[in-house]
């Protein structure tokens, strides 16, 4: 009898420790769900703040190759950013300015010439969006699945973090509206020469184009496009994550990193990726931040 009586007992502390352990881990997911949406929050809120940051390929046929370099400003009703891509293969870099006042779009080439209004262009509109920090918390916000808490390995600098996961069905299609947006490499024209084509926020092998050109270089037509880009998507495997370090006392956003690992099929071959985007944030509330 004693037996089955110390049976038991083990088995009733085991299940009690067993849910303990379950309410512990669901309590520190629902504290970091809300330490994310005050940091949203905060951060929405401001009106004037830097950001700089860069993408890279850790994985892939082209890894550490055709960085793409950003930096910016927001000041009150406008936000200004630098975007520049090298091409190490043609030893180059190419740059674009964008500026985004009172809710219309301008950008240029080079300094030396005037901005331009591109506003209804979706190219030169997602171009802006794969930087802007902005639409990276819009982005965490309408495509997360769970937010996990991370452990503080420092206490004493102040800051924290945590991990936002995505839905894999909603960032493939936002990754489908993306490449749609490439394929047409844009509405208007910069100087009346030339089209933008946006590179993927992924910095994807798929930003070199070669997924909707012939071999000869020529762009397929519409509706050729189309059942590329869905059968590139339907067989396409895709996971993504933001880590967000924020200021413990501000609850503000001090760096974001965003991890996204693919498979697809490309040229007859599965291509698996693994693509890194970072972005730094500094200088809330100041009014005459640089221009970039």
């Amino acid at each position: 009898m004693k037996r089955i009586s110390r049976a038991l007992i083990s088995s009733c502390l085991l299940l009690v420790l067993t849910a303990a352990a379950g309410c512990t881990r669901d309590n520190a997911q629902q504290s970091a769900a809300g330490s994310f949406e005050q940091v949203r929050d905060r951060f929405f809120a401001q009106q004037a703040y830097e950001f700089h940051g860069k993408t890279s390929l850790l994985a892939g046929n082209t890894a550490n190759g055709n960085l793409v370099n950003f930096s910016g400003v927001k000041q009150g009703n406008q936000t200004a950013m630098t975007v520049s891509l090298s091409v190490p293969e043609k030893n180059q870099v190419n740059t674009l300015s964008l500026l985004s006042k009172n809710q219309q779009l301008y950008a240029k080439f080079n300094e030396r010439e005037s901005w331009q209004s591109v506003e209804g262009d979706p190219s030169f509109q997602q171009e802006f969006a794969n930087w802007d920090p902005v639409f990276s918390f819009e982005q965490m916000d309408s495509m997360r699945t769970k937010v996990i808490p991370l452990a503080d390995n420092n206490k004493e600098d102040g800051r924290k973090s945590f991990r936002v996961l995505l839905d894999s069905n909603k960032l493939k299609s936002w990754l489908a509206e993306q490449m749609r947006a490439q394929s047409k490499g844009g509405g208007s024209r910069i100087q009346s020469t030339r089209a933008h084509a946006p590179n993927l926020k992924a910095a994807m092998l798929l930003s070199e184009s070669q997924w909707y050109r012939r071999p000869e270089g020529a762009r397929i037509q519409s509706s050729e496009q189309k059942n590329k880009i869905n059968e590139i998507i339907d067989r396409m495997e895709v996971e993504a994550e933001y880590t967000v370090y924020y200021d413990e006392k501000r609850m503000l956003p001090t760096n974001v990193i965003m991890n996204i690992r693919s498979e697809y099929d490309m040229q007859n071959q599965r291509v698996f990726e693994h693509s890194k985007v970072e972005t730094y944030l500094n200088n809330y509330g100041r009014k005459n931040a640089r221009q970039p």
